[in-house]
């Protein structure tokens, strides 16, 4: 590996981010103008049956701890289950 220090990257309108929240779910959040550039959420499972996301929802918790009732998304179990993630990006 490289000492070097890497490249910020920058990301155009339309990015799609996955957050990994602090002992909790994964956030896959859409843009604010995600509609106006064409940019939806659908989430299907492995048969390529899709879950109902309400419309217009711009993020998503799916579920790390494996104790929800909601599979796959998070129901805030994590909160009494005693789920530990804290995971950080290199160089933070």
């Amino acid at each position: 590996m490289s000492d070097q220090p890497q490249p910020v990257r920058t990301f155009p309108p339309g990015s799609v981010t996955v957050r990994c929240r602090l002992d909790g779910p994964l956030v896959l959040e859409l843009p604010p103008d995600a509609e106006a550039l064409g940019v939806y959420l659908r989430v299907t499972d492995h048969l390529g049956n899709e879950f109902q996301i309400p419309s217009g929802k711009k993020a998503v918790a799916f579920c790390r701890c494996n104790g929800t009732k909601t599979r796959p998304f998070c129901d805030g179990s994590h909160k009494t289950c005693g789920f530990v993630a804290g995971e950080t990006a290199p160089g933070q």
